[in-house]
């Protein structure tokens, strides 16, 4: 592999960043829409078929990068080849739930084998990527995957989620594996010399993944406030044990921003975001139960945490706005609320379309919150040279 340096962990610039955050955050979204799938198939909720597209189409995303940089062919092939993964998943499932042993290693084996062949293509497409690299956290995403199905058969769901958060983690190395190659690839041959440019506007490494950890609280909040309404009103698991999991996403944002922060705005924060989960829960408890009063009292009451949540956030760093963030948290809550409703109505066409409201809202107030906490970085780097 060519030798080069410009991808400098001590200063990352803002364009960086984005490029290893979107890169991802592609792996991130994907992984959503396999266990929305994959839930669908094994629990009979919603459509299969439309769930299927959602995750084909998400699979085909990364050729839209390809394609600006490797052309349309290159990008074309890749998505031809990528295919087969959405497919391969598709063949397998039916193969297991139909009992064919048999077809389930032919299934497993041809999955495998695509692997090798994109690694393989795309160390061919880029010489700054790695087919051994690729190939090998390729193989682990699927590893991860048949484990998932495995714990689902076997009715685990605490082997489920462990399984399921090891692989959103391995997702950050293959995207940054992906935003690093493509990023040698478009600059290869600049030589940027840092010390030449002074106070370039660049952070560390280690706040980039301070950042995406904040960043990623969104699309683990709309993940597993779904996973809890799945277990609500489907039995998708216990009850308890999911809606631990979610107050821990909160408690990943919390012990972050108390790095970022200090405990002042942490413990403010902990305090209003258990408030919101317990709000949350009780709203959960009256839908099913059909207490339209106590919905009608609890309402108010999400959305005057909304207010709090956003006036807290926005007074820690003068990039946010306070009405910028009020409108985000409400249009999160009442896309949840939908959610609910959509799950009680067993409306599950309406109710992909409110997920994927929810995954792009994740994505948008993912990106907002990351020119803030750089601009906070940046700031500190400057001012404690």
């Amino acid at each position: 592999m060519p030798d080069n340096n410009v991808f400098n962990p001590e200063c990352i610039t803002f364009s960086q960043m984005n490029l290893l955050f979107n890169a991802r955050i592609y792996f991130r979204r994907l992984t959503i829409w396999v266990w929305a799938y994959i839930i669908s198939r094994y629990y009979g909720i919603g459509s299969p078929q439309d769930l299927f597209s959602r995750l084909y189409l998400e699979s085909m995303e990364i050729s839209n990068m390809l394609t600006f940089v490797f052309g349309r062919e290159y990008s074309q092939q890749y998505s031809e080849l990528l295919s087969d993964f959405s497919i391969g998943l598709s063949d397998l499932i039916t193969a297991q739930l139909e009992g064919n042993a048999a077809e389930v290693n032919n299934v497993v084996d041809r999955m495998y084998d695509n692997v090798a062949i994109r690694a393989a293509f795309l160390e061919e497409l880029n010489p700054y990527w790695n087919a051994e690299q690729y190939r090998e956290y390729f193989g682990v995403y699927l590893t991860y995957i048949f484990e998932i199905i495995n714990s689902i058969i076997a009715g685990d769901f605490t082997k489920i989620i462990q399984t399921f958060d090891l692989l959103n983690d391995h997702t950050n190395l293959m995207g940054d594996q992906s935003a690093q190659g493509m990023y040698y690839y478009i600059t290869s041959g600049v030589g940027t010399d840092y010390e030449a440019m002074g106070n370039v506007p660049c952070i560390t490494y280690d706040e980039v993944n301070q950042i995406y950890q904040v960043k990623m609280v969104w699309f683990e909040l709309a993940t597993w406030t779904r996973n809890y309404l799945l277990s609500e009103f489907i039995g998708v698991g216990a009850q308890d044990e999911v809606f631990e999991r979610l107050r821990h996403v909160f408690d990943n944002y919390v012990n972050t921003m108390r790095e970022i922060y200090g405990d002042e705005f942490a413990n403010e924060s902990q305090e209003v975001l258990y408030g919101y989960l317990d709000l949350l829960r009780a709203y959960i408890d009256a839908q099913v139960r059909g207490d339209e009063e106590e919905l009608n009292r609890l309402i108010p009451l999400l959305y005057e945490n909304a207010d709090r949540r956003a006036a807290l956030i926005a007074s820690v760093n003068p990039i946010w706005d306070e009405e910028e963030w009020r409108n985000r948290q409400n249009n999160n809550i009442r896309y949840t609320i939908e959610e609910a409703v959509s799950f009680l109505s067993e409306d599950y066409a309406r109710n992909i379309g409110i997920y994927s409201r929810l995954i792009d809202l994740a994505e948008s107030t993912s990106n907002y919150l990351a020119i803030g906490l750089f601009d906070h970085f940046f700031s500190q780097r400057i001012s404690n040279p």
